[in-house]
């Protein structure tokens, strides 16, 4: 494996630096190089399994003592939609079926969950739009000490309300937490037998992107297909150092709720 101290490439650099540094918010995670799925299979719960595994010891308190912030962003006709959210205990502001333009936000307290639905903007539509006219996104928010089997029931019960609802859908998640090992960043992309594909280091935050047969998400950057992303940043204010792993990528735009 590569070592990301020897190769530093100027469009991983910048891809990394996007990611971390984007804004905490609402926003749309459109990549027109991520395809949609169907979510015929629970990829993001298989993902989800394997990176608690791999980073059990690398985090202080284990992975129970982490972060863990999924994010699925989509689209679909308004019957989808709001088969969706009634199945997650959404209850919508609004109707999805009159003419006038939508975008609106409905929060799930009990589950930690966020919705945000809009009509695509004008430039987006195309000749499927009939089939798609609406982009959703879905947040799901997990405090630290939360266990396995909890956080694991709620990103099944999101993937199948998805399949079930005929939505497409493209899921990831974060998960951020106090570093105990120093090498932990060498020992998960190890034990993920993941091939390093791009690399960023500045004296705060030491990235890398891989691809991992282990793992069923993925996405394209450039010509490589990635699908785990480790980084460890020195956290502010403190000697601490923080580990973060993405699948696909790291995002930072998770809203945090206290």
């Amino acid at each position: 494996m590569q070592s990301y101290r020897r190769r530093q490439s100027r469009g991983g650099m910048l891809a990394v630096v996007i990611f971390l540094l984007i804004l905490v918010g609402f926003t749309v995670w459109h990549n027109r190089n991520i395809p949609a799925s169907s979510g015929t299979t629970l990829a993001l719960s298989h993902d989800f399994e394997q990176v608690w595994q791999w980073s059990s010891d690398s985090y202080a308190g284990g992975a129970e003592g982490a972060h863990w912030s999924f994010r699925w962003d989509g689209g679909g006709k308004a019957e989808g939609i709001e088969q969706l959210a009634a199945s997650l205990g959404f209850a919508l502001p609004s109707s999805l079926d009159g003419d006038a333009p939508v975008d609106i936000t409905a929060t799930n307290d009990a589950d930690r969950l966020k919705l945000w639905v809009r009509s695509k903007p004008a430039g987006q539509l195309d000749g499927d739009s009939s089939n798609s006219p609406y982009e959703l996104v879905l947040l799901l928010d997990t405090v630290r000490g939360t266990g396995n089997k909890e956080i694991s029931e709620e990103v099944e019960k999101v993937e199948h309300a998805a399949i079930d609802a005929g939505l497409l859908v493209q899921g990831g998640f974060t998960v951020r937490g106090e570093m105990v090992q120093a090498d932990a960043p060498d020992r998960l992309a190890a034990i993920a037998k993941a091939k390093e594909i791009e690399a960023y280091d500045d004296s705060h935050t030491s990235s890398l992107t891989y691809y991992s047969e282990s793992l069923k998400s993925g996405v394209q950057s450039g010509a490589e297909k990635v699908n785990l992303q480790i980084a460890n940043a020195l956290t502010t204010g403190t000697t601490a150092r923080e580990l973060i792993i993405g699948v696909p990528l790291i995002t930072g735009d998770y809203t945090e709720q206290q």
